[in-house]
């Protein structure tokens, strides 16, 4: 999931978590972070090490799983068991405040198009956290793995958005050979009514469509819309417009 995703998830959790805590059960829920967020293997750094923290009061045992992550034709995330990467080690427990190194490698240089993978960080129940009447949540988070050939450039193509029956769309694809990730998309009718949509990743050869619903007296009243694509890594703005057919409102 996205970084941002993620936090807002663990966020959610722990407020679940607290609100749980005012009645008579027992709560729990364990706490770490990684750092970095992301690995980038590429032609001279064909190796990386991801450092797990035990932010919790309690020991924390993770397990560590790789997988190729693709996307489908609607630019769905798809995840597969692989063995692609070197990755170590694949399970350990980490004492209170205490912190550990997971080491991730490439086998060989890419080559062609980027390979795009995730290590997936994951709390291990305790099989004895609580008994019956215990609350308790589990974290995962998936570390992009990039690995990437010399040379490799993200291509993206940001279409003319699209509205129909309401819904107001744009399409984002990418036939270059490493991924491109949208930070934000925007989409407005310069006049008060704007909406932001999370961007994601646009992996090599993928596309997606980012969507709204535009309430009915907002698409009658406007007669243009914008829309802006924020590059999150390129820090560039891709912007388009559209002028509105009525006839596409309803």
């Amino acid at each position: 999931m996205p970084f941002l995703k993620f936090l807002r998830r663990v966020a959610a959790c722990r407020m679940l978590a607290l609100a749980a805590c005012a009645l008579p059960l027992s709560c729990l829920a364990a706490s770490f972070s990684v750092s970095p967020i992301r690995a980038d293997l590429k032609p001279g750094v064909l190796s990386e090490t991801i450092t797990v923290t035990n932010d919790s009061p309690a020991r924390l045992r993770v397990l560590v799983k790789l997988v190729e992550w693709t996307q489908d034709e609607t630019g769905k995330d798809v995840y597969t068991e692989s063995a692609d990467l070197v990755y170590f080690p694949r399970q350990m427990d980490i004492e209170p405040g205490a912190k550990r190194l997971v080491r991730v490698g490439a086998k060989a240089p890419a080559q062609g198009s980027e390979r795009a993978y995730r290590l997936f960080i994951e709390e291990v129940p305790s099989p004895s956290a609580g008994g019956p009447t215990a609350v308790s949540f589990y974290f995962r988070f998936g570390v992009p793995v990039f690995v990437t050939p010399g040379g490799a450039a993200a291509k993206p193509e940001i279409a003319q958005p699209k509205l129909a029956k309401g819904k107001l769309s744009l399409a984002v694809s990418n036939p270059g050979s490493q991924h491109f990730r949208a930070a934000r998309v925007n989409f407005t009718d310069n006049a008060g009514w704007s909406r932001d949509v999370n961007g994601w990743y646009s992996l090599s050869g993928t596309a997606r469509t980012y969507q709204v619903d535009v309430p009915p007296e907002v698409c009658r009243r406007t007669r243009k819309f914008s829309v802006t694509v924020e590059g999150a890594e390129d820090n560039i703005k891709y912007e388009r417009s559209l002028d509105v057919d009525p006839a596409a409102c309803s």
